[in-house]
Order: structure tokens, then C-alpha cells, then sequence
């Protein structure tokens, strides 16, 4: 039965349906309370400040509801609370009543289903605080039916998803400060970008009773032993800004209880998968592994719309290896046939596969063991999503 409905749901997933006004209409009919809400926008490092978030006010007695997508092992990840995630026995209850109760349900996508069961979840658990993940932008976002005041987390600013969110920072600029409304208190980054952020400022002092803070460089707490990269800690410190501006009597926990799924995360021993998806992420990524002054291998797989040239031009500098894999998305991931013809020269000498991607994963695997290198997976949540199955299926085997 349960995973009859997962089949179901997941077929409503074909493709992104852009506006609120669906959404809109159907979220009146399920939200009860006007939950203290913490909006999280971003290029890169909204899961990470979500991720933060949540902990720190939960952290201080907040029952604190958690929204983010897409998920890496599972679909419950999308919905949490207390850092739980949702049953699937609660998420099946909740789809069938809003199946009867939503006129509309039928046009709804599977992010705004996603979305409205998470809220009911939210009301039924009785939550003190939601952190929300945008989906897209912030604008058009699913998400941005919440009317009340808030706090919105800008993280940053980058190029991604430029066919829906403009080819210029102004224009995605735009689309993310979109989540801002009357009386909110908005978090903005540090930004090397300087006349891009006097701008953005510009934009959200006309909306009325907005109280704008900066994110800040100082560090709110002792390094722990759990390694992090320099951008990571930017993001927590983010996410601790936004609290701090937020709510009174806080207090930030050790260091080291911060959990960041995907995120330079080791899953076992000389394997690290990390959900950089597009230039700015990726080359965070290398960055790190670079000061670690080491060589790595690299299971690569990307969606058609990334810029896979230049993400593979920044892993190419770090990597003895790079092994390609294709997405199987609903037409939107990339081929291997995809990766080779958009790699140069330099890259094509380092790509290696095989037949199949599950080859290509093994032979990925035992290279990295054989050269005792770290394995890095990266390029889409995706990709991690294929290295997980085939490891699980290796492992039953």
C-alpha cells in the first residue's frame, strides 16, 4: 500500500508549475495559525541555514517545524519536526485528506502537495516555529503564500536556473527578494558584490515596516572537531544572525551538534557526497578539498540546465579522476554522452566510464580504494541518490 501511494505521488512530479495562484488558493483551506516562520532564499546555502535553523531553535525549547526540498534518501526528509521526519503512515492520512478537502487538488504539482502537507503536519504536531525552504526563486515560489511577518534569510546570489530566474544577478536578485513583505526582518549575507547588495537594499527599503540586518563576519562560537568548510560556517553564522534578530534570550549550541546532510558529508570511510549543483557550489566545493592539498576522484552527474563545462573545469583541478553518470529526470538530467560533449580537451582526458552507470559507480569505487584517494560524489542530489542505491544493492549482494 505504501508503496502504491509513493508511486502515485511521485507521478504528479512532471516538471515545474511556476505561480502561486493555485497554491494560493488551496493554502487558506489548510493553514489554522499563523506560525512564527523563518523563509529561507538563496542560490546556495539554503539547505545548510535551514538545516541550522532549525537546530538552534529547537535546540531552545522551540517545537520547530522543517521544510526543504528536494530530499537525498528519502521523501520523508522533505518534512520534519524536531528534526524527525514525518511517517509515512502521517503523510498518507494528511494526502487523503486533503485529496477530499482541496477543489483544486488535482491541479496542484507535487511541490505544492508537498508543501500544503507539510503545513498540516505543522498544525497537527503544534509547532512554535517553521523554517521554510524556497523551492525556486522566492517570487513565484509555492512557499510564498505565507502573508504574515516573517523573517527572510537571503543566503546568496549566484547564477542558477537563469531560463526561469533571469541571466542577470538584478534579475534572480529579484526573484529571491520576492519572499520580502510588510514587517518582515530580512537577513542579508556578506556580499563581495557590493553595488549588487547597495541595490537589493534599495529595493526593500520601500516595503513598508522591513527591518534589513547584516549577517556579519564574527564568529558566534568555538570551532568544534566536526570539519567544516570556510563557506559552512558563513551559513551558520547566517542562520544564527537570523535567530538572534529574531528571537530574545537565545543561546547557540556547541558547534559540533550541527548536522548538514549532503553537505561534505563522509557516508563512510574515504567516501564524502556533497549536493553542489551549479558553478558557485562546485567551486566551493574544490576550494575545500584544495586546501586539504589532496587529490580526488569524483562521480559526476548533472541536470541539462547546469553549466556542466564549468563545473567540470573546477573539479578537473582536484581530480585524478572524474567518472560520469547519467540523471534519469523526466527528460531534465544529463546523459553521459551529455557530460563528454560539453567537457574540453583537458577534462575528456580524465572522464572514465563504462557500459552502464552502475559499472562506471564501481569503477569509481575500487579506483578510489585501490589509489586510497577520497571518492567525492557530487553534480546533483541525484547523482547521490544513484551512488546511495548502488551501494545499497552492492551491499545485499
Amino acid at each position: 500500500m505504501t508503496k502504491e501511494f509513493f508511486a502515485k505521488l511521485f507521478e504528479k512530479k512532471n516538471g515545474i508549475k511556476l505561480g502561486i495562484g493555485r497554491v494560493g488558493e488551496a493554502f487558506p483551506q489548510v493553514k489554522i495559525n499563523s506560525i512564527p516562520t523563518y523563509h529561507v532564499a538563496g542560490t546556495n546555502g539554503k539547505g545548510t541555514v535551514v538545516y541550522a535553523l532549525t537546530h538552534i531553535l529547537k535546540e531552545n525549547g522551540f517545537k520547530t517545524g522543517r521544510f526543504i526540498s528536494p530530499h537525498l534518501f528519502s521523501y520523508n526528509e522533505r518534512i520534519s519536526v524536531d528534526e524527525k521526519n514525518i511517517e509515512d503512515s502521517q503523510i498518507i492520512d494528511i494526502y487523503n485528506k486533503l485529496e477530499i478537502e482541496l477543489e483544486n487538488f488535482e491541479e496542484l504539482s507535487f511541490f505544492e502537495i508537498t508543501f500544503l502537507v507539510a503545513w498540516q503536519h505543522f498544525e497537527n504536531e503544534g509547532c512554535d516555529r517553521v523554517v521554510i525552504e524556497v523551492g525556486l526563486g522566492g517570487r513565484i515560489d509555492a512557499t510564498n503564500v505565507i502573508d504574515w511577518p516573517k523573517t527572510d534569510v537571503i543566503t546568496s546570489i549566484g547564477f542558477d536556473h537563469t531560463h526561469i530566474l533571469g541571466n542577470t544577478l538584478k534579475e534572480i536578485a529579484y526573484e529571491k527578494l520576492g519572499i520580502v513583505k510588510k514587517d518582515d526582518i530580512l537577513i542579508l549575507p556578506q556580499m563581495d558584490n557590493r553595488p549588487l547588495r547597495k541595490w537589493m537594499v534599495s529595493k526593500i527599503e520601500n516595503i513598508e515596516g522591513v527591518s534589513i540586518h547584516d549577517a556579519g563576519k564574527g564568529s558566534f562560537f568555538k570551532s568544534g572537531k566536526v570539519e567544516r568548510s570556510a563557506v559552512q560556517i558563513q551559513n551558520m553564522q547566517i542562520a544564527i544572525a537570523a535567530v538572534l534578530n529574531t528571537e530574545s534570550g537565545i543561546s547557540i549550541p556547541e558547534a559540533d551538534g550541527f548536522y548538514f546532510p549532503g553537505r561534505f558529508e563522509e557516508i563512510e570511510k574515504g567516501v564524502v557526497i556533497d549536493v553542489a549543483h551549479n558553478p558557485p557550489a562546485i567551486k566551493t566545493l574544490t576550494d575545500h578539498i584544495a586546501l586539504k592539498n589532496e587529490k580526488v576522484a569524483v562521480i559526476y552527474g548533472a541536470m541539462k540546465d547546469k553549466d556542466v563545462g564549468k563545473c567540470l573545469n573546477l573539479l578537473s583541478k582536484v581530480s585524478e579522476r572524474i567518472f560520469p553518470v547519467s540523471i534519469d529526470c523526466l527528460n531534465r538530467g544529463s546523459t553521459v554522452a551529455d557530460i563528454v560533449s560539453r567537457s574540453d580537451e583537458f577534462v575528456k582526458t580524465l572522464l572514465d566510464y563504462d557500459m552502464t552507470d552502475d559499472e562506471t559507480i564501481k569503477k569509481a569505487f575500487l579506483y578510489s580504494k585501490e589509489k586510497g584517494i577520497t571518492l567525492i560524489v557530487t553534480g546533483s542530489f541525484y547523482t547521490i541518490e544513484k551512488f546511495v542505491q548502488w551501494r545499497k544493492n552492492a551491499d545485499s549482494h
